[in-house]
């Protein structure tokens, strides 16, 4: 942000001061000494204002009031006769957190004995720093606090305008409808301040207005101021601030009162040094183990009540909503790991697909929604400064559980590789990055397309994978699956088919191989009609065959039948002539079975059923051919026969 824009925000609590005799005109009075601004550039988002006020050299109240005396007319001494009291009062004057009426509060009170000579004013050597504000929420249109911080010197004729300025004020607390809780606390500091004047003992606040009670806030110098109480007529002495600048510039988390002394080393007259702290808002950071249903709605009702009292601004209100609904999407991811890991104990394959689904909608969910909160607050410093690293820290706790067993770690994958493609819409894929791709996708078992199209995760994934597959299908497969699809079946044309199966096996697309299968399909289709028109063909060949056949074998049997009678008529015949008519018997009941074969074709009409009957016949038939015809060789006399 440049240093232009930032002056238009600085806010600081200035001081307009004086010191009056109760009932007389400003004698002592509050000059500006020093004015440190910090150069840190402090963005919107440093929204809380905080102020330290240190009294220095209280002790010189007694040189002041006697100056003061001294210097005063004859008319006007009468005013400091008596003296009892020096009271200092805060007012801030622009705080709406205070209601429409200001709200003064005490300070110091200082008792004056007025017993010797000169006046002596009873205060202690060493004054802690008072906080009068921490961590004050600041309004969009407040741009500074203007504080009136008033010295009034009290004598004994004055007291009841001193308790009349206490009793306003009670009555202005008591009017508000709603005090807050440190507008509350102003009572007490009042009855101190009665109780402490009454014994004429010295009264410091203690009560600092503390609206806010973040924790761990980021808080660092802002401005100093450095006032120095004189009497109106005097002149002074110049302050020496080189050694007071470099202490300040060098103390961004704030200093110590004995240091801020040593580096002003003033001690003619009482100094008033207010500093102001700029606080970030910061949110309470979770741990993935805390957040739960109770934890989100606690943080959502605290920060209603915050933003409702106004101690939170309108930007840091509408991130912290964001943000609550960012848990609420983590509470959910958290829910279904426990139920994805008690049902995949049942081992049920599609009630483990749907409940590991379920964890895979709310990671993506979380994976989305911190990408648009990145994108949508690009230009937004309290998204970027405070709640961005709270965005990257709850992912994280996710990442952590998607990588407790391999489906998950398989499912976070998945939802990275979904969300890398839904970051490159327009990009195209070489075939390698596109099976690199599917292998991610196809990592997890998923449940079934009529799920998946129930949800707006489900349908993503079918569009990637869908998107992913077409173009893998039409540059690997879609001109060979046109060829085959056409192709008549031929040697050449199965070898292509064996070939693109084989590719098809190669591929993560499953598209590509089910289309791949299909036109395989058709092709055997085709392939099993031509080879069932052949060995059709075929069986009535053979048919014809063994009609023929069956009549020329039947006929050389009985020649061999009669010759077997004539040739050999003893009972006892030679052993190689046994066995060729034992042989001859055997080649007769073949016949009876090839014809039985020959009958009884398959009433499945499939090629390959065809093609194993037509084996049969054709084996039959060269069985027979050649037993005769072995016959024949070893006897020629058994085949005389025309």
């Amino acid at each position: 942000m440049r240093a232009t824009l930032l002056t238009k925000v600085f806010f600081w609590v200035t001081l307009c001061c004086a010191a009056t005799v109760a009932q007389g005109q400003d004698m002592i009075e509050t000059r500006l000494g020093y004015n440190y601004l910090d150069k840190f550039e402090f963005s919107d988002e440093w929204q809380y204002l905080t102020t330290d006020m240190y009294l220095l050299n209280a002790g010189q109240f007694t040189k002041v009031i006697n100056e003061l005396e001294q210097g005063t007319t004859k008319a006007r001494k009468r005013d400091y006769i008596n003296l009892e009291s020096l009271f200092i009062s805060a007012q801030l004057k622009n705080a709406k957190l205070f209601g429409q009426q200001p709200i003064v509060y005490p300070l110091f009170n200082f008792a004056i004995d007025n017993s010797k000579k000169e006046y002596t004013t009873h205060i202690s050597d060493h004054l802690d720093a008072i906080r009068i504000i921490d961590k004050l929420p600041l309004a969009a249109d407040e741009r500074n606090i203007d504080a009136v911080v008033e010295a009034k010197l009290f004598t004994s004729d004055s007291r009841e305008v001193f308790f009349n300025i206490i009793a306003n004020q009670l009555t202005n607390i008591g009017s508000l409808a709603t005090p807050q809780t440190a507008m509350l606390s102003l009572v007490g500091e009042f009855g101190n301040l009665i109780r402490n004047s009454a014994k004429r003992q010295e009264y410091k606040f203690s009560s600092t207005i503390r609206l806010y009670e973040g924790q761990n806030f980021d808080t660092r110098l802002h401005s100093v101021r450095v006032y120095v109480f004189v009497p109106s007529f005097a002149k002074v002495p110049a302050l020496r601030t080189a050694r007071l600048t470099e202490l300040l510039s060098n103390s961004p988390q704030g200093f110590e009162k004995q240091k801020l002394e040593a580096a002003m080393n003033f001690k003619d007259y009482p100094v008033l040094v207010v500093a102001n702290y700029k606080s970030l808002y910061k949110m309470d950071a979770l741990t993935g183990s805390e957040i739960s249903s109770e934890t989100i709605e606690r943080r959502r009702v605290r920060i209603e009540q915050a933003y409702s009292a106004g101690l939170v601004n309108d930007d840091a209100y509408k991130q912290e909503k964001f943000f609550v609904e960012y848990l609420r999407n983590f509470a959910d991811l958290k829910q279904n790991l426990n139920s994805y890991r008690l049902n995949y104990k049942n081992n049920s394959p599609e009630a483990n697909a749907k409940t590991l689904f379920a964890v895979i909608q709310d990671y993506k969910r979380l994976k989305t929604l911190a990408r648009q909160r990145d994108n949508e607050f690009a230009r937004n410093s309290t998204y970027q400064r405070i709640f961005k690293g709270e965005y990257q820290s709850i992912l994280a706790s996710a990442d952590g559980y998607m990588e407790t067993d391999h489906n998950l770690k398989n499912g976070k994958e998945l939802v990275n590789t979904l969300v890398e493609l839904d970051q490159e819409q327009s990009k195209p894929f070489t075939v390698a990055q596109r099976e690199f791709y599917l292998n991610k996708l196809y990592s997890v078992e998923m449940p079934s397309p009529e799920f998946l199209a129930t949800t707006l995760e489900g349908e993503a994934f079918t569009r990637q994978v869908n998107r992913l597959e077409s173009a893998q299908y039409n540059d690997l497969f879609a001109k060979e699956v046109s060829r085959l699809r056409e192709a008549t079946p031929t040697e050449e044309t199965l070898t292509q088919r064996n070939a693109l199966l084989e590719k098809s096996t190669t591929t993560k697309c499953r598209t590509c191989r089910e289309d791949v299968k299909q036109s395989v399909r058709v092709f055997n289709q085709r392939l099993e009609e031509q080879q069932l028109e052949k060995e059709r063909a075929r069986r009535l060949d053979l048919g014809l065959q063994v009609e023929r056949k069956v009549i020329s074998w039947l006929k050389q049997d009985a020649c061999m039948e009669n010759a077997f009678k004539t040739q050999f008529p003893t009972d006892t015949l030679p052993a190689h002539i046994q066995k060729l008519r034992e042989k001859k018997e055997e080649l007769k009941r073949e016949i009876a079975e090839l014809e039985g074969i020959q009958k009884t074709p398959p009433t499945d009409e499939k090629s390959d059923l065809l093609k194993e009957h037509n084996q049969r016949l054709a084996g039959r038939l060269k069985l027979l051919e050649q037993g005769y015809a072995d016959i024949c060789t070893a006897e020629k006399s058994l085949c005389g026969c025309e």
